[in-house]
Order: structure tokens, then sequence, then C-alpha cells
């Protein structure tokens, strides 16, 4: 089977799909059409995944035109935001090619733009709804993004629930033992977005009240934003750690106690409640329970105790984190942490493709 992926700017969510396919079905062929940077080009890795790409420049048109032509995919996996880009692959190929259409955002619940290099398209709810309606099938990251889009929408096409899970070849292979940690403060820490603009990645003021609280808190940046380390400086128990690699990040991650994977709630509540983001996973399948606030899709997923907590609030956080079974929480996380991976759920979106291909 081939395979065109079609996103604006390629991102890890895409990357992860093509390693687990690659990994699972050797004999598959995969492609990419893109407008920004290549995964390499953002990533450091991950071109290498595909047979081909193609840069849409500023004619996408023209150029998913001639991408179809010389790939002859029997799919097209087009990732938001924004829609755009699965428009024109409507407009271009419907009937003839079908189109799967994976939503990682949805438009109508965000307050601040989606910021991937690119000005938003005008008639940006247009194109949702268009591409949710019109599109062969859909894939989404949480019960919840599926609940919000049939609520707004009426989408004909079947649709698979896809978190996004982590990796499995980039997690650790060993996990330290689960141990109490009596009469030491809990550890946290925090990897990947960080923003200063207001928007749900804006984090200063949670990671103030965090360390007001006693808890440590260590932050690994996906890209440095020199407000964070000057914070940083100015707060007691923040430490502000330069940008890793993927592989070395993930090996430093299990010697905390907790990942942190509460946002600011301000602006963007309505699309948090639907978030599952990427980090979550690797905490888990690095072996770290998830402390997150109130939204409400990971609230269902760590909310129990089982593999996290939810917090209502950060009021004696010591408190509510040295109450927990640590040796019992860490080593529910670890039962649990390789089936929680892209490679032991990818056949379910092969499935999916075998479904839309015929």
């Amino acid at each position: 089977m081939r395979i065109l992926f079609l996103q604006q700017q390629p991102c890890v969510r895409a990357l992860k799909y093509a390693a687990a396919l690659r990994s699972a079905f050797p004999k598959i062929r995969l492609g990419f059409a893109y407008q920004g940077k290549t995964l390499s080009g953002w990533y450091g890795s991950g071109d290498e995944l595909f047979e081909r790409w193609w840069d849409l420049g500023s004619e996408p048109i023209k150029e998913l035109r001639r991408a179809r032509e010389e790939f002859r995919p029997d799919l097209i996996h087009s990732h938001n935001l924004p829609d755009s880009l699965t428009a024109i692959a409507l407009e271009l190929f419907a009937g003839r090619v079908p189109i799967v259409h994976d939503v990682h955002d949805l438009q109508s619940l965000r307050r601040t733009p989606y910021e991937n290099g690119f000005p938003e398209p005008p008639d940006a709810l247009a194109l949702e709804r268009l591409a949710i309606e019109e599109c062969s099938s859909l894939v989404t990251v949480s019960d919840e993004l599926l609940e919000e889009i049939r609520g707004r929408y009426h989408p004909k096409a079947p649709a698979l629930i896809f978190p996004n899970y982590a990796l499995g070849r980039d997690l650790p292979p060993l996990l330290p033992p689960a141990e109490r940690r009596d009469g030491h403060p809990p550890r946290l820490v925090y990897q990947g977005t960080l923003s200063t603009n207001g928007g749900h990645y804006d984090l200063r003021e949670i990671f103030r009240s965090i360390v007001a609280e006693g808890v440590s808190l260590d932050v690994y940046p996906s890209r440095a934003v020199p407000a964070y380390a000057e914070l940083a400086v100015e707060l007691h128990g923040l430490r502000a750690h330069r940008t890793l690699p993927p592989s070395r990040l993930l090996a430093a991650l299990p010697a905390y106690d907790f990942g942190w994977a509460g946002f600011n709630s301000t602006l963007n509540g309505a699309h948090l409640d639907t978030c599952l983001p990427n980090k979550a996973y690797e905490y888990v399948g690095c072996g770290l329970p998830v402390v997150t606030l109130r939204h409400r899709a990971l609230a269902r997923l760590f909310g129990d105790g089982q593999l996290g907590l939810s917090l209502a609030t950060l009021d004696d956080l010591v408190g509510q984190l040295t109450t927990v079974n640590m040796v019992e929480l860490r080593s529910r996380v670890a039962a649990v942490r390789l089936e929680l991976t892209m490679e032991s759920n990818i056949h379910r979106l092969a499935e999916l493709y075998e479904v839309v291909a015929g």
C-alpha cells in the first residue's frame, strides 16, 4: 500500500506514525507532501522514513496534483491544523483517492492562533466543516475530541480514536525500582512546548505556584524560551535545562517522581479538555505517573489514581503528592507502559487504511 502523508508543517505525530508503520509493515510505502520544514529539518530525524518528499511551496494545488501523479497513493492521510490541505485534497481527488483526515486540534475550540509558522487560512471554520464532513475517514486524538466534533458537525465517515502514544523504540528499556521517598519532597518534571503569549503553553504562573508549594520542578523545553531561563534564576526550586535530543530526554525522565501535564486554561480551556498530549504518554512510557489539572481528557485517563493524579488545586501540593503510595503507583505505570505505544497500537490504523482503501 502507498500512503501519502499531507501536512502543512510535519509534526511529531506523523513521525511516530511512520516509524511504527515501517516497523510493523516493512512493505508499506510512504511519501510526504508538505509546506514548512521536513521532519529532519524540524526534529533532526524522520525524513528517512519516507520514500520521497514533495514541497508544495506557494502553489499547493499544482504541487499536490504532481505528487499524486508521481507517487500514485492508495490513500492520502492528511493532518491538521490547518484544515486547508485536506480541503485542497478533497477538491482535487474526492471520489478517486480516499482521504483520511486526522484531527490533531479543532480550530473552533481555540481562542489563540495555531502557531506553526504560517498565517491562519481565511474561512478556517468553513474549512474545518468541509474536511470533517467530506473526508473518507476521520481520526482523532481522544474520545472527547470526537464528541466535540459530532456535537458541531455531521461526519459520515468511519472514525478512529488514536491518541498521541509514545514511540516504543525511544523509551528506556529498563526503569529504576519504584521506591518510597520518605522525608523528601516530590520531584516534578515538565518537558515540551513553552510560550509567553497567554495561551495554554504559557505556564509561568503555574510553575511559580508549584515551586511556591515546596515542590521542585525541572523543565526541559522542546525549544529554548529565554523567559523561562530567567524565571528559573528568580525562583528557588525551578531548574530550566537546555533542550535535549529525544533519546537523551527520555533517558533522563525516569529519575523524577511525576510528569507534569497541567496547562493554562485561561484562553483555551475547551481545547485543553480534548487533548491527550504527546508528553503524557512519554511520561508513562518512562515510568512516571502523570499529574494534571482538571482538563477533561487528561483527567479521565489519569484522574482515577491508577496512572496519575488530576488536581483541583495546587494548594498543599506536597501533601497531595506525598499521600500517594508511590511504589504501587509506579508499579502500575510500569506494567502498562509498553501497551501505550505506537507500536502496540499501529495495527488499528493499518486496519482503517485497509477498510478505507478497499
